[in-house]
């Protein structure tokens, strides 16, 4: 799969060489394409080496006649050419060592059994050229996954390839898409669609295992981080949604009908309406009890703002805090261990950060010493 081939299809052909572009600049990711039967470094590895089996050995050393000279003589050709082909031996286990499709393993070890037995035959008929056939043969159909006895099934690579792009270029999507205001390629950061969306690929990059990689998983969690920091920002400037979270609130008719936006405009007009009327109409115990209510709703509501303000202010420290955590993290000086224990200081009701960024942070192995 090319960009040339994705070229009917702008967002894909765009997504695809945004993921060629990492894939240079970060060597962890070329066993996921590997694994895809992406792999222009094996296919080179592998012509160079059948190209230094066929080369023409060293020639044989005159003889001069000085039995001592020509013996000496005659054990370094002897070594001069068994390094002539072990060099190239050492480019097809080279090969070997990198990664490929894993289902070509077993094609891999009979290539290694052929080297072996093959550096065995030079050892006991030095000076003598082998038969490098059948391990021309094995190598071409390692590269070329098409051993007649080790059949891929059907749709593998292609799936696999898919899987590149759907599951593994997600997060690259989502930055692109965030560039620009009018793309709808994405839901929005905070919505709960990009949520559920964002855990579904998630998950399914969790279960695959060859596409784990640390750089697509800094991706991942980056992601996360910053729909977690969308999502405070937008709740601590969001007043309507501050005040359905307090613990008490004083009953208004808009407790009762969140949707309707006027429903405390219409409430206290009407409470002040009536009011005025037990007032003028000389209801003096329901005018009291309407004038000591609508006292206490201005308390109340006092109090409810100020609530809600504190927690505004709170939201916002903490929008701020987790950017700074999230940039460190971008940066690569907190590692994901120190990461997660800030995360869960910082969330502790989990409101923002769900378990899968946890998984994510615990999925690789870090060297605190780097």
């Amino acid at each position: 799969m090319t960009g040339k081939g994705k070229a009917g299809v702008k967002s894909d052909w765009t997504l695809w060489r945004a993921l060629e572009e990492w894939r240079a600049k970060k060597r962890e990711l070329e066993p996921m394409f590997a694994a895809a039967g992406l792999g222009d470094e094996q296919e080179t590895l592998a012509n160079r080496a059948i190209v230094d089996l066929k080369r023409a050995p060293p020639t044989p050393p005159l003889v001069s006649g000085d039995t001592q000279r020509d013996i000496e003589e005659t054990k370094r050709y002897r070594e001069a050419y068994y390094r002539h082909f072990e060099e190239s031996l050492y480019k097809v286990e080279a090969l070997l060592r990198l990664p490929w499709v894993p289902e070509m393993e077993p094609l891999a070890e009979a290539i290694r059994g052929e080297v072996a037995q093959l550096r065995e035959w030079m050892t006991e008929h030095p000076a003598t050229r082998p038969d490098f056939t059948r391990l021309e043969a094995l190598v071409q159909h390692y590269i070329k996954l098409d051993h007649p006895e080790l059949q891929l099934p059907e749709g593998l690579l292609d799936g696999r390839r898919r899987a590149l792009m759907d599951i593994a270029g997600y997060p690259l999507l989502v930055q692109h898409a965030l560039k620009d205001p009018f793309n709808e390629a994405v839901p929005p950061l905070t919505s709960d669609a990009f949520r559920n969306d964002f855990e579904t690929r998630a998950q399914t990059y969790l279960q695959t295992d060859w596409l784990h990689s640390r750089v697509v998983t800094q991706w991942y969690a980056t992601l996360a981080l910053d729909a977690a920091v969308a999502r405070k920002k937008r709740d601590s400037t969001d007043r309507a949604r501050l005040a359905k979270l307090l613990r008490r609130r004083w009953p208004t008719l808009s407790v009762l009908l969140p949707g309707f936006e006027q429903a405390d405009q219409l409430w206290y007009l009407m409470l002040s309406g009536l009011t005025f009327l037990a007032l003028f109409a000389e209801w003096w115990i329901p005018a009291g009890f309407l004038v000591i209510w609508l006292s206490m709703s201005i308390g109340a509501h006092r109090r409810e703002k100020k609530e809600i303000e504190a927690r505004q202010a709170y939201l916002s420290t903490q929008v701020g805090t987790m950017k700074r955590v999230r940039d460190r993290f971008v940066a690569g000086v907190t590692q994901p261990d120190k990461l997660a224990f800030q995360l869960r200081q910082l969330d502790e009701a989990g409101e923002y950060i769900d378990d899968t960024l946890y998984r994510l942070l615990g999925l690789h192995t870090y060297d605190t010493e780097e």
